[in-house]
């Protein structure tokens, strides 16, 4: 996969390392040339300039990418004059960061793929890791839905994932279980396998019945 970052600022730089770590092309556009020094090693290709420039863009390869980042944020009209640029190059998934709500929404009108919201995201996450403590990692995947990792119901082990079924009873999928002890994280599991107490149980279900679960 080929991809076209815009801003290689602080989430820029993660987003790159993170991709090319998993084997895939960032080509990333940065004003300031400081940081193009700094972080340059983390992408395939950098140009230093400005990423609302058709002509930069072209330069960059944006006909090609398979998808763009807009990282940046640092204004809003910056955001809206690179979509509208991509848009006019070809370029059909869209990523914008954003700061608001507010301009979130500004967004939903040019028809992005999604609006990144990194500080509300990650705070969303935290405040239900810490809220309830059993919760070890949260990740929404849809209103009132989300995939979470929590530490085995007492009531759920010593028997098997086909003895709990908690699809039937619940309406909750278990992913994957992994074993603290000895790091063993078995995707999927195996439904005939025994829950130990050292298990935690990656599930996705709604809020609401996972919430319930974490709590007994």
């Amino acid at each position: 996969m080929r991809v076209l970052l815009v801003g290689f600022g602080a989430f820029g730089l993660w987003f790159a390392r993170t991709m090319c770590e998993l084997g895939h092309e960032v080509v990333a556009i940065e004003r300031d040339g400081d940081i193009v020094d700094r972080h340059a090693d983390w992408a395939s290709r950098v140009l230093v300039g400005d990423a609302t420039d058709p002509v930069l863009l072209e330069r960059a390869g944006a006909r090609d990418v398979d998808a763009a980042v807009i990282g940046t944020a640092e204004a809003l009209s910056t955001t809206i004059l690179a979509t509208v640029a991509l848009r006019d190059l070809g370029v059909r998934q869209i990523y914008a960061k954003v700061r608001s709500e507010n301009e979130a929404r500004a967004l939903e009108g040019l028809d992005i793929t999604e609006a990144i919201f990194p500080e509300r995201e990650a705070a969303f996450r935290l405040a239900h890791r810490i809220a309830t403590s059993s919760v070890l990692q949260y990740t929404p995947i849809a209103p009132g839905y989300s995939v979470q990792e929590m530490a085995c119901p007492d009531d759920w082990v010593g028997k098997t994932i086909l003895q709990i079924d908690p699809r039937t009873t619940l309406g909750v999928q278990v992913i994957a279980i992994r074993d603290a002890l000895t790091g063993d994280f078995r995707l999927p599991p195996d439904p005939g396998a025994v829950v130990k107490p050292s298990d935690s149980l990656v599930l996705a279900g709604s809020d609401e019945v996972l919430a319930r679960l974490a709590s007994r």
